[in-house]
């Protein structure tokens, strides 16, 4: 009889425990995305963020296995808090790709 309620027990707590997963919402996910595509565009090593700023502006996806396929419209411009002589003014909006990982730590940039 104990074995019969502790049986009954474990499972009444597997079936709340599987209750409370929660799937994110889908501004959830665009919000998760541009965060860590911005995170991403600010620690990249190959430029100097003081001079030049990035601004994700919008994000598409497509919601793979191991990860997310995403477009990114970002706009790219001079710093403003930086005066450099003879550099420049940059001001452009493009497109990213890349593959972002389910937990959102990993972005792959793909062109």
């Amino acid at each position: 009889m104990k074995k019969n309620i502790l049986i009954g027990y474990t499972f009444v707590v597997l079936l709340l425990a599987c209750n409370t997963i929660k799937n994110p919402t889908h501004a959830e996910v665009q919000q998760n995305l541009t965060t860590a595509m911005q995170d991403y565009l600010q620690k990249m090593q190959q430029r100097d963020s003081s001079k030049v700023l990035f601004t994700v502006n919008s994000v598409a996806y497509y919601e793979d296995a191991k990860y997310y396929i995403c477009d990114f419209k970002v706009h790219m411009h001079n710093n403003p808090k930086m005066v450099i002589a003879n550099m420049p003014k940059i001001d452009t909006v493009g497109t990213m790709h890349c593959r972002i990982s389910k937990d959102f730590q990993t972005v792959t940039r793909v062109y």
